[in-house]
């Protein structure tokens, strides 16, 4: 009763609860992903036959806003990074990255992604198998920028069924198809394409009517790389001459790895190819 007398006194009286002193904290922060990226992991199969290779595909997705890193991540940035653990007698490849977006910086230019990105991986599987399943498990390590940058590492795993005598089909639906699409290319699938080293350069050739046209070089221990000049011959086709500065004394009588991606146009979608050659100081010829 004296409940109800105390509601009625404070309805007509318009008793409120006092306000928080001037000054109180108050948290008004939105609870953010600390990351700034999430991970998802699925295959492209569906299920793993003996001497099977299928591919781990890895969707990384930034926070709006916000970017990673492609394998080479340019003047400045670190490269998003895979670890897979798989069961005794499967072979792990080398990731297979999208074509990535260009950012340009006061540090320079560098390479990433600001949306959703998938990354395959390529996994083989032993000659023998039974029924059954496997597990995978993928750490994805990556740094995530906008005006200041922060790590991230998220683990994820997934189960695959396996068949003891039968390869598993490649899945089919739309979202597969997409990011198939924006994979590099080999630059033999290049119209009229070629690939040469020369003295200290790097030329390569093909012909196109998409532009603009140019490329990226991913360095090593042994190759620098300068700034590309275009040169567009007879209309479609073009020719890209990249200085190469090579380390001769860290080089010796090694070979090195010219690698890079050759990027027409500006979408995502639009056609990239991988460009890999070797070079000895004494033999520059593909």
């Amino acid at each position: 009763m004296n409940s109800l007398l105390l509601l009625i006194l404070s309805t007509f009286l318009n008793v409120m609860p006092p306000p928080l002193p001037v000054g109180f904290p108050v948290d008004e922060t939105k609870h953010e992903n600390p990351t700034h990226a999430v991970t998802e992991v699925r295959t492209d199969v569906g299920w793993v036959g003996p001497n099977q290779t299928f591919n781990v595909l890895v969707l990384i997705t930034p926070d709006e806003g916000w970017h990673v890193y492609w394998k080479n991540s340019g003047a400045s940035g670190s490269p998003t990074e895979f670890e897979l653990e798989v069961p005794e007698g499967f072979t792990v490849g080398e990731p297979v990255y999208p074509r990535p977006i260009v950012f340009y910086g006061e540090e320079g230019a560098t390479y990433g992604y600001n949306k959703p990105a998938a990354i395959f991986i390529p996994v083989t599987a032993p000659k023998f198998l039974t029924d059954g399943h496997i597990k995978i498990t993928v750490t994805t390590s990556w740094l995530a920028c906008q005006k200041l940058c922060v790590m991230g590492e998220e683990k994820k795993s997934l189960e695959i069924s396996t068949h003891f005598n039968s390869q598993g089909p490649l899945n089919r639906d739309m979202q597969l198809s997409r990011w198939m699409k924006s994979l590099p290319r080999e630059s033999t699938d290049l119209e009229d394409g070629s690939v040469s080293v020369t003295q200290t350069t790097l030329v390569v050739s093909g012909k196109s009517t998409i532009r603009p046209v140019f490329f990226i070089g991913i360095e090593n221990k042994f190759i620098r790389f300068g700034k590309a000049e275009r040169v567009i011959i007879d209309g479609d086709m073009f020719r890209l001459h990249i200085p190469i500065h090579i380390d001769t004394l860290e080089l010796g009588n090694n070979t090195a790895i010219v690698e890079g991606l050759l990027m027409l146009g500006r979408d995502f979608d639009d056609p990239c190819y991988t460009i890999h050659t070797e070079i000895k100081l004494n033999t520059r010829t593909q």
